[in-house]
């Protein structure tokens, strides 16, 4: 008979497909080792108790780690504006702004609407001063969603001259 349907007759007892898997893996030179077999016991009743249920509580979501690393506070004035609309706060990635600052290359040698995103899910560039870049961020829906997405934990930022990019996850 195939293995198959012996496996689905019940046929082969387990103390046998262990055999059989032992001997199929068994590595060159490896001592075998004969097992006598088991003793049949009577099977009993057995009672299982539920556990009590107890209230759990909602899960809390924990805050990223604080925006140390962060040299320009971006970190700090972007979790107050999330704040503001209702929103967790997010963590500084130092990974994130190392790609933010080979995008402003990117946009410095090439020109604006050249994105290099790398592990960022979200990307905002802007070309100008950095006092106004949050507010002409915010004043664009597309930029504003980007940094308004409940679902980002992760930002950094890097500025290169006049170039700007907030990458996000």
């Amino acid at each position: 008979m195939p293995f198959a349907t012996l496996l689905k007759m019940n046929t082969v007892f387990p103390l046998g497909l262990l055999a059989l898997a032992l001997a199929a893996t068994q590595p060159a030179g490896a001592q075998q080792v004969t097992i006598p077999p088991a003793t049949a016991v009577a099977p009993r009743p057995v009672t299982i108790a539920r556990p009590a249920t107890a209230a759990v509580a909602s899960p809390v979501q924990a805050a990223p780690a604080p925006p140390a690393g962060d040299p320009y506070g971006f970190t700090a004035w972007l979790n107050a504006t999330r704040a503001s609309y209702g929103l967790p706060p997010v963590g500084y990635d130092p990974n994130l702004s190392s790609w933010a600052s080979v995008n402003n290359g990117q946009q410095q040698s090439r020109g604006m609407g050249h994105h290099v995103m790398g592990p960022a899910r979200r990307q905002n560039a802007a070309m100008g001063q950095y006092a106004s870049i949050g507010a002409m961020w915010m004043n664009s829906p597309g930029h504003r969603a980007a940094l308004l997405d409940p679902t980002i934990r992760w930002i950094g930022i890097a500025g290169l001259g006049a170039y700007w990019t907030f990458n996000a996850y």
